[in-house]
């Protein structure tokens, strides 16, 4: 999968909390992610749903907070309850994909960010990434990264 490299501003994200191992993309985990964001879209939201990645765990090269909910512009969008989450400006990987599924399409978005990882063609910060839905059928990810990638 291409990708290719944008330098974004800071991005506010609100919702629920989920600590997860890794992403919570497949297996038993993402039914716990697809639970979360069915309370969230069942409410009406200040921002585009959105997702946020925060919090990695470098020490155990694993865990990290993931926040389901919507992008915020201010705090004064914050629903009452909700956590706001901060990804730091930067540059970032920006994948793209759509699909019938979009948990399936997140899925194959997020083997392309591990596999890119892998073979060099990024290299993470983990500062904090974030996902966006233009639409229900398509996902856009913007992975943290220390520098350009050399292909993509």
């Amino acid at each position: 999968m291409d990708f290719n490299v944008v330098d974004q501003p800071e991005t506010l994200v609100a919702g629920v909390v989920l600590r997860s191992p890794a992403l919570a993309v497949e297996g038993p985990r993402r039914a716990k992610v697809e639970e979360a964001w069915k309370r969230v879209l069942a409410r009406r939201l200040p921002g585009p749903p959105t997702s946020a990645y925060v919090d990695h765990a470098p020490e155990i090269n694993s865990y990290l907070t993931h926040i389901v909910g919507y992008r915020c512009h201010s705090v004064a969008d914050l629903l009452p309850g909700d956590v706001l989450a901060r990804v730091p400006a930067g540059r970032f990987a920006r994948f793209v994909a759509s699909g019938d599924n979009l948990g399936d399409t997140i899925v194959s978005i997020w083997r392309a960010v591990w596999d890119a990882e892998a073979a060099g063609r990024i290299v993470r910060t983990y500062t904090g990434d974030w996902e966006h839905y233009p639409d229900a059928r398509t996902a856009e990810v913007f992975v943290a990264v220390a520098v350009e990638p050399s292909d993509g």
